[in-house]
């Protein structure tokens, strides 16, 4: 979708746009409260996002010194302004305890309660429902009110489409709506009673907050899609079921949350990698491939990804994590990491590029569906638009090592000749399993240049490949280039279902269909 709001959105990793949505709220409550639309004191919010700020930054750092890990900016930003929205609001000078311990629960718990260097808990829940056990003192989730509501939303609509969580969302509310109902008949409540009660729950409540929030949370949320639904059903299921049994526990939405984290850590637990660099190197101007060894196996399926973590001084608003495809295959020791640097890469890019062999990052969240029919017999078409080609390299290079063989056309597009990478890996596998790879470049075309020119489009695909319609398509580079192509190849009679797509966001340069 080409909409500029939902363009600019997308510039920001999903930590950073959810850092100012926070701050828009802790900013526009502020705000209200001094205009006595919101029965709060401002300097009590103020206060305590100040306190909270500076508490968790302090405390994450000597824990992380402590422990000998790099600490993330954006988390311990995150949880303090979570911690503002829902504890209090309170006066700071006579509560400087019970906020100083909501601050060290929610930060210890990210070391301390961890398995494979992945917290368990959400940290900001952990730290409220534990000091709530603790001193009796628990969270107020003042944030729920009906005047913050539509401000609640708006800014978690923009988090959604980054964060692309909607289907969770969705589907705890529609899961909690329902039980919310089947439980107030079974025990003979009257329906419009009912209605008010839900009424009541969604305006005057947090459940907005914490679904739009609390529950997506990307590193205590399930990694994987196909279990992020089930994660969001079980936790409305949990939050019903405290709300009926113990409706005079004040704690239920932390409760339900913190039970949600260990359900997500039983269907999809996603340990967090420590990968060393060993070696790089410059295979093509301005693209860099950084070879890395694990501490530990990652058992990774040809063309899925990880979410790579480098934490690095004064970063920039797209943060200090990046989606990166393993453009190794399963079958080589090393992991192996290919991109391409522009003149004014971005603070990751940068630091990336610095790195040294033996020194450091992490990743976790494998996933991906950008993967190869279990069918060896189905044929197929990559698309390939710049550096998008690496998780072709991965497939490609798994075929060989594992002498499994199936038809497959591989188109690269490239700006110049020079741009192109992995032909020598290409070139094995046409003789290893006949694969067929269409070159083509669009600028600074050599005299001597034997491949074809010019954009792909619908007429060179049907050239080279008579019997498209008959393969399941990959497509693979910037955002805009697979939409193109998505829309380009719809239009030539491929079924949906046998369009894959591939994309890596904050590229404008598209090397897309021609339309």
């Amino acid at each position: 979708m080409n909409i500029p709001l939902i363009a600019w959105v997308k510039k920001f990793t999903m930590y950073r746009l959810m850092l100012y949505y926070l701050i828009f709220l802790v900013a526009i409550s502020i705000l209200l409260s001094l205009f006595g639309l919101l029965p709060y004191q401002a300097i009590d919010i103020l206060s305590l996002a100040i306190f909270f700020t500076l508490a968790c930054w302090l405390i994450n750092n000597a824990i992380a010194r402590l422990m000998k890990v790099t600490p993330n900016v954006e988390s311990q930003f995150i949880t303090a302004l979570i911690l503002t929205l829902i504890v209090g609001p309170m006066p700071l000078i006579p509560n400087i305890g019970p906020a100083l311990l909501f601050t060290a629960l929610a930060m210890g718990s990210k070391y301390v309660i961890a398995w494979r260097r992945r917290h368990i808990f959400n940290p900001a829940g952990f730290g409220v429902f534990a000091t709530a056990l603790l001193i009796g003192q628990g969270a107020s989730w003042w944030i729920g009110s009906t005047i913050m509501l539509p401000f609640v939303i708006l800014g978690g609509l923009f988090v959604l489409v980054r964060t692309k969580r909607t289907n969770m969302v969705i589907s705890f509310l529609t899961s909690y709506i329902i039980l919310f109902f089947l439980v107030g008949l079974f025990r003979g409540r009257d329906i419009v009673l009912l209605i008010s009660q839900l009424r009541d729950v969604l305006l005057l409540s947090p459940l907005i907050f914490f679904s739009l929030v609390m529950l997506i949370e990307p590193l205590t949320s399930p990694a994987m899609k196909k279990f992020r639904v089930s994660y969001a059903i079980f936790t409305a299921f949990i939050l019903i079921l405290a709300q009926t049994f113990f409706s005079s526990y004040p704690y239920t939405l932390e409760l339900s949350l913190l039970i949600g984290n260990i359900f997500t850590r039983m269907i999809n637990f996603d340990p967090r990698f420590l990968f060393t660099l060993r070696e790089k190197k410059e295979i093509a101007p301005n693209i860099i491939q950084f070879f890395f060894t694990c501490d530990e196996r990652v058992n990774h399926v040809a063309g899925q990804y990880l979410e790579w973590t480098l934490a690095h001084a004064h970063p920039d608003s797209r943060g200090m994590r990046r989606y990166f495809t393993i453009s190794s295959s399963p079958t080589e020791s090393d992991y192996i990491l290919t991109t391409k640097f522009s003149e004014k890469s971005s603070s990751f890019k940068s630091a990336l590029k610095a790195l040294e062999p033996g020194q450091t990052l992490t990743a976790h969240h494998l996933e991906g569906e950008f993967v190869l029919p279990k069918d060896p017999d189905v044929p197929c078409v990559f698309i390939a638009g710049g550096i998008g080609v690496t998780p072709f390299r991965s497939m490609i290079k798994y075929m060989i090592d594992s002498k499994s063989k199936r038809p497959i056309t591989l188109f690269c597009s490239n700006r110049t000749a020079s741009d192109i990478v992995f032909k020598d890996l290409f070139d094995q596998a046409e003789k290893e399993f006949g694969l067929k790879t269409v070159y083509t470049i669009t600028d600074d075309i050599p005299t001597d240049w034997k491949g074809r020119t010019g954009f792909i489009d619908a007429k060179m695909i049907e050239e080279e490949v008579p019997d498209y319609k008959q393969r399941i398509f990959y497509i693979s580079g910037p955002e805009p280039m697979v939409e193109a192509f998505e829309k380009m190849i719809a239009e030539m009679g491929v079924a949906d279902n046998n369009i894959k797509r591939d994309f890596f966001p904050g590229y404008t340069d598209t090397h897309q269909a021609k339309k």
